[in-house]
């Protein structure tokens, strides 16, 4: 006869097991409570062509609450992920879907409201081996009040997976949101100066844009440790856009300025890096 103690070691052992092989196959974290929302990381079934591994950070917003792009405007707190602690990763990449630009009276934010998947791009070291992703994340959210947001997810990334059409399908939408770099194609800013001096200096942008496009939106990322604003649309006529983004956050002591530029219209969304000119200002001569 097995004895009581022997059953309840078999019950735990195999439910041990189930937890670890679930955990193996699964294709999605647990949620992550925090204030106004959760998170979690998800992954697609199978690796790409070119064996990467798509993954992403999902958000899940209550009513009324946002979170904030990695720039988040003029006011906010930007999404980060560190993933230091991984396991048998070589590298991580995180990538962002545009922003809505969103303006609470005071000041113009960059940010996405009820759900988003933030994806992340995967190298491992050795595909014969499972992988464990850890993102330790830190991001602002936001309703009547903001505050600082924290979570710790993981996920493994298995070496063998099963198939997962609701994860995969997440996973695709948020890498086709993804803008698309310039790379080899013509860019679409035809024209980008620095003008004015003192409080008055600006920059003024022209982008080139679908000939029935009504409303495009600009998104500038300047260099680290910027804190300028958000981008004034200021005409759209055919087929050309033109914004001005006043300089103040943006360094003075510089003859050339990168930009990160991000452009949506109705034909998606584009992004591309310009270094600007920044004359010399009256006093600097």
């Amino acid at each position: 006869m097995i004895s009581r103690f022997f059953k309840s070691t078999l019950i735990a052992a195999a439910v041990l097991s189930a937890s670890v092989l679930s955990a193996l196959s699964s294709s999605v974290s647990e949620w992550v409570i925090v204030q106004g929302g959760a998170v979690r990381l998800i992954r697609a079934s199978e690796p790409t062509p070119d064996g990467l591994y798509r993954g992403g950070i999902e958000f899940r917003l209550e009513e009324g609450w946002h979170t904030y792009w990695r720039y988040p405007g003029e006011a906010g707190i930007p999404t980060e992920a560190s993933f230091v602690n991984s396991v048998n990763i070589a590298s991580a990449e995180l990538m962002f879907p545009a922003p809505k630009a969103y303006s609470d009276g005071f000041s113009t934010s960059l940010i996405y409201s009820e759900k988003v998947v933030l994806p992340v791009l995967l190298k491992r070291m050795d595909d014969a081996r499972p992988a464990i992703l850890n993102a330790n994340l830190t991001f602002g959210i936001c309703k009547d009040i903001c505050i600082p947001g924290q979570a710790e997810v993981s996920l493994v990334f298995p070496a063998a997976t099963m198939k997962d059409e609701v994860a995969d399908k997440l996973v695709n939408d948020a890498f086709a949101q993804v803008p698309i770099a310039q790379g080899d194609l013509p860019s679409q800013f035809p024209e980008i100066k620095v003008v004015g001096e003192g409080k008055e200096r600006q920059i003024e942008i022209s982008a080139k844009v679908p000939a029935k496009e009504k409303a495009p939106e600009l998104f500038v990322e300047g260099p680290a440790g910027s804190y300028h604003g958000v981008p004034k649309l200021t005409s759209v006529k055919k087929g050309k856009a033109h914004w001005t983004l006043p300089y103040i956050g943006l360094p003075e002591d510089v003859s050339e300025l990168e930009l990160r530029l991000t452009l949506v219209t109705k034909d998606g969304a584009f992004e591309e890096t310009q270094n600007v000119s920044v004359p010399q200002t009256t006093a600097s001569n």
